[in-house]
Formats: C-alpha cells, structure tokens, sequence
C-alpha cells in the first residue's frame, strides 16, 4: 500500500517506540517519515504528562496532536495549549486514600507544566531532575485539587524509567492489589498498569481509546492504526481498525486477540509496523 491518506496511526512512547533503553531506534523515525511522506498522519499517545514528554517531543516527527495523560488531554508544544482535556473530579480526598492506604508507595499530581510530588523522596527527585521534568514536593494540603492523572510509583532505585518495569513478585502482586482496590473503592476511575510498578489513574471517560477514535474523526481519517505494548494502551488497540504490539509486550495484551505483533521494540517496532501496512490491501 503506498496512500495513507485515510489513516491515522497512534503510537505508544516509551518500549513502543523507543526501546528498553528509552531511545528511540533510528529505523523507527525513517519508517515514520516514509509513512507521513505517503499522506499518513501520525502521533504518539502516551502515559507521559506534558512535563515529561517535553525532553522528547522534538525527537519523533509527528504531524498530528499529541495524546498525553493517557489519553485524558491532548497537547501542542509549539502553542503550549493544552485540548480535550478531561478532568478527574476526586479532589484530595483521592490523595488521601492513597497515602493511608499504601504508604510505602509513591503518588504525584501530573500537571501541565509541573509534577506534584506527594511527600520527601530524594531519590525520586533525582529521577526528574534526571528526565528533565520540571517537579515540586508538596504535602497532601498544598497539591492542585483539580487534574488530569494520577500516577502511583514504587519505590525509586535509580535515574532511569526501566527500574518501573520489573520487582520482586512481593512488589508485583502488591501493586495488583493496590489497582484492585481502588477500582473497587472509587468508581468512575480507570486504573492502568502502565508498567509492573506504575500506576496511572484517571477519570473512566478518559483513556487512549477514545482519544484516538476522537482524534481520527476531528481529522478526517476513517482508518485507526494503533501500536502499544503494555495494559496502558489496551483501550486504543482495542478500539483500534488495526492493532500491532512489539513482540516483547506485556503478555496480557498478547493475550486480547487483537494484535499483530512485530519486532521486538529494541529492534524497531514502528519500522515493522510500516513495513506491514506497506505490504496490506486495506479496505477503506
């Protein structure tokens, strides 16, 4: 296929379409450019907030708006406007919860130009100082009672966000129980395992999926193309015309039937999504 005029593709970030290693593989950025060359508009959507998606928007070509926050806001850096935005309406009583509840674990407010880190962490300072995410510490009382996403992390070990994506099974099945009891205890949130040791909570209107649906129809694409790797992204392959994962994905989204897989996501995931798009007939 050589006209991708009719379609859009929303990609995941971070072990999508960059690897392990958090770079993006130089396969993947010629494949994109080959794509947007043939009519295809193309975006990232990911977890990552406005802050910490900065350091890397310039590195992937796009010519479509960012879905940021999981898909509960959209972004533009050149405007530095923020759209579609979806609010979360649990106030601080949410945080609350989360600090009684699970203590040894660590919450932040992601805002639009800063992160709001709830309680004293060196570590996880360092670790943004590291990304290069703008980020204050704040108690309970003194975070923003209004946003967009939550974020609750284990503990910090390093300057890098591949220490999120493995911990002791101990850790794992706690994290497990911790999304299991939100769900139950606050209704009307969706909460994602974005990694084995992250979570990401929003408002349940909210989510990849209907961002990228959203997105298509505002620009005129009746086609879907979706990529991602973890349970993050599940809403918009789902949702999605045509769904590819890298084949080192989460085995859960393995395990929704509805993706193709392609290379490893070291190896250049969207280079292989092209390439199969490139070889389909696909029905318009």
């Amino acid at each position: 296929m050589n006209d991708f005029s009719r379609i859009l593709m929303v990609s995941d970030f971070d072990r999508t379409l960059t690897g392990p290693d958090s770079r993006v593989p130089a396969a993947n950025i010629e494949a994109i450019r080959r794509f947007m060359e043939k009519g295809g508009r193309f975006t990232v959507g990911t977890g990552r907030s406005a802050p910490m998606f900065r350091p890397h928007h310039d590195k992937v070509p796009t010519n479509a708006p960012l879905i940021l926050y999981n898909g509960a806001a959209a972004y533009d850096y050149a405007t530095e406007t923020l759209s579609g935005a979806v609010w979360m309406s649990t106030g601080r009583e949410l945080l609350e919860y989360i600090t009684e509840n699970f203590p040894e674990l660590w919450l932040e407010v992601q805002g639009v130009d800063v992160h709001y880190l709830i309680g004293e962490n060196p570590v996880r300072e360092a670790f943004y100082t590291a990304q290069g995410v703008a980020h204050r510490t704040v108690t309970v009382a003194e975070a923003p009672a209004r946003y967009h996403k939550l974020a609750i992390f284990g503990e910090f070990h390093g300057l890098d966000v591949g220490q999120f994506y493995s911990g002791t099974p101990e850790e794992i099945e706690r994290f497990g129980l911790c999304c299991e009891k939100i769900m139950r205890d606050w209704p009307g949130l969706i909460a994602d395992r974005a990694a084995p040791r992250i979570i990401d909570l929003q408002a349940s209107r909210g989510g990849k999926g209907r961002a990228a649906r959203d997105l298509a129809k505002r620009l005129g694409r009746p086609i879907l193309v979706c990529v991602g790797d973890a349970m993050n992204d599940a809403s918009m392959l789902l949702e999605a015309d045509l769904a590819f994962a890298p084949s080192d994905c989460a085995e859960e989204i393995k395990a929704l039937g509805c993706c193709r897989l392609v290379r490893p996501c070291a190896e250049g995931s969207l280079a292989g999504v092209v390439e199969a798009l490139e070889e389909m007939e696909i029905d318009n």
